[in-house]
């Protein structure tokens, strides 16, 4: 049956002692296979076993054994057992030809041979021996199909006893086939197994096709299904037994029963949702409502079945009334997943309507193929009601209910839209209500929210359409003006914003008038967007406040640019690794008579963050004004002590002079900065030199005696700076230990343009030789002025002639050269 292979050539053998027979056998079985030839019994058996003959013509009489003799030794030979034996003999009488038959033969000639007949007899064995062969190995095949089957085949007679079974290695029921043969259905069947067969077999046998799904005990598994069929041997005829076929359905009892479960789960968890859920077929009539469903639509599932969606879920519009298309409708013609409209409703069958979201999708199979569509959607009326709500909450003042800065941007953003590319304007005033702490202090905090509630309730009484407030957050307050023609409806506003505050306010039984101090900023005159709306106004309002307060001011570039310097300044100060950074330069006094560097004045520089030098006078006051002028001082004290400190371990003894400006002078801890830098830096307090201004010491006479003496304690001397610009009180000489008078360099500038100037710094050089105190020229540009000093009798000088403030590294440079190479004292 499937073996396609084709056997070589059928082989005769011709067993004969006489060469003239076996001559004649030849001829009459030429043609039909290849032929061998044996002349006694021994050599006949060897060459059988050689060849293994087809078919095996057989003399009876041969001279070392008879033909009996020979065929029960080759029935012994399990391969030629089924080899045809054909017995030639020349007796005549029945006895031989019976013997023949009875040892094996399967025909008998006699001699004299017949060729024809020979030739016949041959051939038909030949045939026989092929179909034989055929039968067989269909049989072989069918055996190894029927055993090779994924299903338990048997057949049972009519007593139920089993005759074949294809199960070899007992793989259904434990039973092998060979232990199977004669066993009863009983013996082999699970119970309940026989029971089926015994309820449906009958009916079987009347020609009804019988197939059941049975339970099997596998020694595999206890969870094994099978299909059982039942077959008639023939026909109705139940003597002749039936056969069973049992395939294994396993797999899909348990994707029935996965697939029931998952049907259940999904049953469950969509009747336990919160959401409804409608379900519909390709044509948009309901399949399923989940009880969400039932309640929302008011339909129950078994009344919603088979209607049309829009029947059991009409939807309108919530503004509008008009009736929208379903979701579902448009899924299934679109085939893609949609959400519902904005403002839907869903109207109940006793005729309420309720507001609803969420989307509809096509189902699809297996295939791709759309089968239907689904609906999720949920009551959404109490959600939008609290969105509502807190979309308020968000954007409005709790304590106030005005609009907070967050709804500031979205009417600002309009306020600017509505003017632009007009000649009108729009503006954003900020303002404060002066000196609330202390209103908070003496009320209490419920006082102060009461007082703003009032002020909130009033102002928005007085406020016109184009006038909106809002508050920041304790006691500021903006305001922003739309569509404004002139800068005068700014003004008439501010004059009806005082005049509101100067009112009597009463809180607590206590009476208040109020001031407020407010920042004005107007688009598109200098801000040209939100940010530099608010940002502007926010600037003035600082710079009216610090002004005294109870002042309204329009913003100026000016106060942004001073408010951006000082937050640069305090983020260098305060962020070492900021991309902004302090630097200290060095500028040499040098002793004109030796030519060597004797002292160095510490000069702060800051480098911005685009990597620029900002010089002193552009930061130092704001420092001064802020206070930042506190830890930048003490930065560069420490980094100067240090510097000398290091050059003295160098073996030059450089003099470091640091400018004091009157708010470190003032500051009480400033004495125990300057023990601390001495200490950490461990710089000999000589090499100190701390330079005041005369302002410093008109500030405050006894505290400057009292701190310079304590200074002067320490071992660090005192220079007097810019001497002659100031006060020029000679009383500062003889009142305060001052170690060093500095001529400033205004004077020296202009000395061979101006007699009198070359007259003052030569009774400032004969004063200091007269109280012993140490003298420096400044700002000395050119060899003229060094030698006309230097004839004057000023020993040590400093400026540009010698060099300007440099890094640190230069001045190292600098200092190696002047100060080790041999140059001849300036002559005089």
């Amino acid at each position: 049956m499937f073996n396609s292979n084709h056997r070589a050539l059928p082989s005769i053998l011709l067993i004969d002692d006489v060469p003239s027979n076996l001559q004649v056998l030849y001829d009459a079985v030429e043609g039909f296979g290849d032929i061998y030839f044996a002349t006694d019994g021994q050599s006949a058996i060897k060459k059988a076993m050689e060849c293994i003959p087809d078919v095996i013509l057989l003399d009876i009489e041969l001279p070392d054994m008879n033909g009996y003799e020979v065929i029960h030794q080759l029935r012994q030979i399990p391969e030629l057992q089924e080899s045809s034996v054909i017995f030639v003999t020349g007796h005549s009488d029945n006895v031989h030809e019976l013997r023949a038959l009875e040892s094996g033969g399967v025909d008998f000639i006699q001699k004299p041979i017949d060729i024809s007949i020979t030739r016949a007899r041959v051939e038909t064995q030949l045939t026989l021996k092929k179909q034989k062969d055929k039968i067989a190995k269909s049989a072989e095949d069918l055996s190894l199909l029927v055993n090779a089957l994924p299903a338990f085949i048997a057949y049972w007679d009519k007593d139920d006893k089993n005759v074949f079974c294809n199960d070899i290695e007992g793989r259904w029921f434990g039973i092998s086939a060979s232990e199977m043969l004669d066993l009863g259905l009983t013996d082999v069947m699970p119970d309940n197994v026989h029971d089926d067969i015994q309820a449906n077999i009958n009916r079987a046998f009347q020609g009804e096709k019988i197939n059941i799904d049975v339970r099997l005990s596998s020694i595999q598994s206890s969870s094994t299904f099978g299909q059982l069929s039942i077959i008639p041997r023939s026909g109705m005829d139940r003597d002749l037994g039936f056969l069973m076929l049992i395939t294994d359905i396993t797999s899909r009892k348990m994707a029935e029963q996965a697939l029931h479960d998952e049907k259940e789960r999904i049953r469950v968890t969509l009747n336990s949702i919160g959401d409804a859920v409608i379900a519909t077929d390709i044509n948009g009539f309901v399949t399923f409502l989940n009880p969400i469903a039932e309640s929302m639509t008011g339909y129950s599932l078994e009344h919603a079945r088979g209607k049309e969606i829009e029947t059991i879920m009409p939807l309108i519009d919530l503004e509008s009334g008009m009736t929208l298309k379903n979701p579902i409708r448009i899924a299934l013609e679109e085939e893609r997943i949609v959400g519902m409209a904005l403002n839907c409703v869903l109207q109940h069958s006793q005729g309420t309507g309720v507001e609803v979201e969420d989307s509809a999708a096509p189902i699809r199979d297996h295939k791709g193929d759309i089968t239907g569509a689904i609906i999720v959607f949920h009551d959404v009326s109490e959600a939008r009601a609290m969105a509502i709500k807190m979309t308020h909450l968000a954007q409005h003042d709790a304590l106030t209910n005005l609009p907070n800065r967050l709804l500031l941007s979205d009417r600002a953003q309009q306020a600017i839209k509505q003017v632009e590319g007009s000649t009108k304007k729009a503006a954003l005033m900020i303002f404060d209500i002066d000196n609330f702490k202390s209103i908070n202090e003496l009320l209490g905090h419920e006082g102060g929210d009461s007082l703003l509630q009032q002020i909130a309730n009033h102002l928005q009484t007085i406020l016109k359409p184009d006038e909106t407030l809002f508050r920041q957050g304790g006691n500021t307050f903006i305001l922003l003006l739309s569509n404004l023609d002139s800068t005068i409806q700014i003004m008439r506003c501010i004059s009806k914003l005082q005049k509101a505050f100067n009112n009597s306010w009463r809180v607590k039984e206590s009476d208040f008038t109020l001031t407020i101090s407010a920042g004005i900023s107007i688009y598109s005159e200098d801000s040209f967007n939100i940010d530099e709306l608010y940002r502007h106004a926010d600037t003035a309002l600082f710079t009216a406040k610090q002004s005294g307060k109870n002042k309204i001011l329009f913003y100026s570039q000016e106060f942004e640019k001073k408010l951006l310097l000082e937050q640069e300044l305090e983020k260098s100060l305060k962020n070492p690794s900021s991309d902004s950074h302090f630097e200290v330069f060095y500028q040499p006094k040098v002793n004109v008579y030796t030519n060597k560097i004797v002292g160095a004045e510490a000069l702060v520089r800051w480098r911005n963050a685009k990597g620029d030098l900002v010089f002193p006078n552009d930061f130092i006051p704001l420092a001064e004004e802020t206070g930042l002028i506190i830890p930048l001082g003490e930065k560069v004290l420490f980094q100067a002590c240090k510097q000398a400190a290091l050059w003295y371990q160098e073996g030059f003894k450089i003099q470091i002079s640091v400018n004091v400006s009157l708010v470190q002078f003032e500051d009480q801890d400033f004495l125990s900065t300057v023990k601390h830098v001495l200490h950490e830096t461990k710089l000999k307090p000589e090499l100190l030199e701390l330079e005041l201004t005369e302002s410093v010491l008109a500030k405050d006479v006894g505290h400057a005696r009292s701190l310079i003496s304590n200074i002067k304690k320490l071992g660090v001397a005192i220079a007097l700076d810019d001497f002659g610009t100031g006060y020029s009180s000679l009383s500062y000489l003889k009142d305060f230990k001052i170690d060093v008078l500095k001529i400033d360099q205004s004077f020296i500038r202009d000395m061979f343009k101006s007699a009198s100037n070359k007259v003052i710094i030569a009774a400032i050089i004969q004063m200091a030789k007269g109280l012993q105190l140490k003298l420096i020229a400044e700002g000395v540009e050119t060899k003229e002025h060094s030698e006309q000093l230097a004839a004057m009798g000023c020993e040590i000088m400093q400026g540009y002639l010698y060099s300007k403030p440099i890094p640190v590294q230069d001045f190292n440079a600098l200092l190696a050269l002047k100060n080790n190479e041999e140059i001849a004292p300036l002559s005089v």
